[in-house]
């Protein structure tokens, strides 16, 4: 088999480089969205804890409003209960009788509001010490994200540098032609401009190579163009002598 030329070998070598590269790019352009999922994170967890401790503040707020009506009908129960001596009939004495026990049911049935609004209360402490732990989680997780992110940053930086000079070398490797042929196709085909032969078929778009291109493109010195989708199609087996 005929090794593989030169100039396609430079270009092949070129797509991978190119891929890698963008692949890196890609990491670092994701980084701020990752950065961002972290804050939203730890918001989402500082607005569950700042929830409970209102809903906290609302149930202890109630309770102290059912507390200070209970006072009040405390208060009003012990006004009737001395006018009791005051009465001057068996009808008024059992008129206020009524009026005293009216007073007395709805004290208790507020009291009995107040109890299962302490065992509310205790709930809600509960869920709002829950929450804080979560918050006080989420903030040292955003604080071990962007350092981990911070490195992974610079390391990226330092590595795409390196990268884009690799790669600016293997350019010039590539004939002037061939390159801009391959630049063309590389802003229309989404990065990938060079493919290579996968089951005799093209390594793109997976069509099916004739008998007679197969031939060609195995000489290994001729950049063969794939029909359906414009990608050039290397035989990476022909750099095999």
């Amino acid at each position: 088999m005929t090794p593989l030329s030169s100039d396609l070998s430079a270009l092949l070598e070129l797509q991978r480089r190119d891929h890698v590269l963008a692949d890196r790019v890609g990491r670092h352009a994701a980084l701020p969205g990752r950065r961002r999922e972290a804050q939203a994170a730890l918001e989402a967890a500082r607005a569950a804890q700042e929830k409970a401790a209102r809903e906290l503040d609302a149930a202890r707020t109630e309770r102290r409003g059912l507390e200070k009506e209970i006072a009040g009908f405390q208060s009003e129960a012990e006004r009737l209960e001395r006018q009791l001596f005051d009465v001057k009939t068996n009808d008024e004495y059992k008129a206020m009788q009524h009026q005293i026990a009216t007073v007395k049911e709805k004290w208790s049935t507020l009291e009995t509001a107040v109890l299962e609004g302490m065992e509310r209360e205790e709930w809600l402490e509960a869920a709002m010490k829950a929450e804080a732990n979560a918050a006080a989680a989420a903030a040292t997780a955003k604080t071990e994200a962007d350092r981990a992110l911070d490195a992974e940053q610079a390391a990226l930086e330092v590595e795409i540098a390196e990268r884009t000079a690799a790669r600016d070398e293997a350019r010039r490797g590539v004939p002037a032609a061939l390159r801009s042929r391959y630049d063309r196709l590389l802003a229309a085909r989404e990065g990938t401009a060079v493919v290579e032969l996968t089951n005799a078929a093209c390594g793109g778009c997976h069509r099916a190579l004739t008998a007679h291109d197969l031939q060609v493109l195995r000489q290994g010195d001729t950049a063969h163009t794939c029909e359906e989708c414009g990608r050039i199609v290397i035989d990476p087996a022909a750099s095999v002598g």
